[in-house]
């Protein structure tokens, strides 16, 4: 029985995921999100393609900043199917092509919740953990610090990689994530958040 539930379970909410993604966005933005949830991501290879990653490299390029009007699909199919350590190399070798590096080829070509979308996929690739801990900059700063944010984030990482996120927070941002929180926050929410941090760097 326990087989049967772990092999259904997903299925479902993967099949009703599906569904709410169709039912509530529309377009190129729907596409996307679809993409990712149904697309199955390359597992990561300890053999580097060059070939490979320069051809993706080309396409994103020919695909977008080259041509007049933006082939979004090209862009849709190389970011939800190939792996991490693959992207980022190709972004890399984007700029032998470009004279704008990936996020700026985005903001040039996009709009709206698909240029949001792809900045975030970007910005995930590559640096997840910088990637999170400017959402947390952001949040607690912004006035009325963004709980639900802040909650998620710290929830969601505190046993993934949030000492890593720690040290990106402190790097970029020029003080702990600790103190920050400490700022920003206050009462029995604040303690919490402290506990989930760890500690001060």
């Amino acid at each position: 029985m326990q087989f049967i539930y772990s092999n259904f379970l997903p299925l479902m909410f993967k099949k009703e995921l599906d569904k709410e993604v169709a039912g509530d966005t529309s377009g190129d933005f729907a596409k996307l999100l679809l993409a990712l949830v149904q697309t199955k991501r390359d597992e990561p290879s300890n053999v580097v393609d060059y070939e490979k990653i320069d051809e993706d490299a080309r396409c994103l390029y020919e695909a977008g900043v080259q041509r007049k009007g933006t082939d979004v699909a090209v862009w849709i199919s190389i970011m939800s199917q190939r792996s991490v350590p693959h992207l980022q190399k190709v972004f890399e070798r984007y700029k032998s092509y470009s004279p704008y590096d990936m996020k700026e080829s985005i903001r040039k070509e996009v709009k709206g919740d698909l240029e949001k979308s792809f900045l975030t996929l970007v910005e995930c690739f590559e640096n997840r953990q910088l990637y999170f801990a400017n959402r947390l900059n952001e949040a607690m700063k912004s006035k009325g610090a963004k709980e639900k944010v802040v909650t998620r984030i710290m929830v969601s990482r505190c046993e993934v990689d949030l000492m890593k996120i720690r040290s990106e927070f402190k790097k970029t941002h020029k003080r702990t994530l600790y103190q920050t929180i400490a700022e920003h926050t206050k009462g029995d929410y604040q303690k919490a958040l402290l506990s989930l941090c760890g500690g001060d760097d």
